[in-house]
Order: C-alpha cells, then sequence, then structure tokens
C-alpha cells in the first residue's frame, strides 16, 4: 500500500473528512507491520477529539520519524494539526 507522494495538506479538515483518511492510515500501518498504530487508530469514530488526537500522537511517536514511514507521519501529523481545531 502506498499514499500518492503529493499529499494536499489541509489545516481546515472536517472531523467526517479526517475519519475518511484513518482506514487509508490503518491500511497502511498495517502493511508495515505497525500492530499497535493498527490499535490505536480502530473504532475511532465516537471518541473525543482530544482522544482521537492523543492516539494520533502516539502514532508519531511510534514511527519515531524513521524515513521507512515518512508518508505514514506526515499524513497523521496533518489529521493532528486539524483535530487541534475541533472542539
Amino acid at each position: 500500500m502506498s499514499f500518492d507522494s503529493t499529499m494536499k495538506f489541509s489545516t481546515t479538515m472536517t472531523r467526517a473528512e479526517i475519519e475518511a483518511k484513518i482506514p487509508d492510515l490503518r491500511k497502511f500501518a498495517d502493511a508495515a507491520g505497525l500492530g499497535d498504530i493498527v490499535k490505536l487508530l480502530t473504532e475511532t469514530a465516537a471518541l473525543p477529539p482530544a482522544e482521537l488526537a492523543a492516539r494520533m500522537k502516539r502514532c508519531l511517536e511510534i514511527t519515531g520519524g524513521k524515513d521507512e514511514y515518512g508518508l505514514l507521519y506526515d499524513q497523521l501529523d496533518m489529521l493532528v494539526l486539524n483535530l487541534d481545531n475541533l472542539k
């Protein structure tokens, strides 16, 4: 699985737009053998924004900024920035 390397960066995403991206992130993490990230990105729809942001920030920590997870890291980072705007 791969992401488009020319990602459109947005900081005005809605909760629905954020949730729509999570399945792809989960699939990428699963393909990369990142089971902890898969668990963190499972059953996220009912989470309050602060809890979802905390989970995604933990995912960023798990990837450790490693090059092989760069696209996953960038996607997660964009979603975290957007979650900070949700109430």
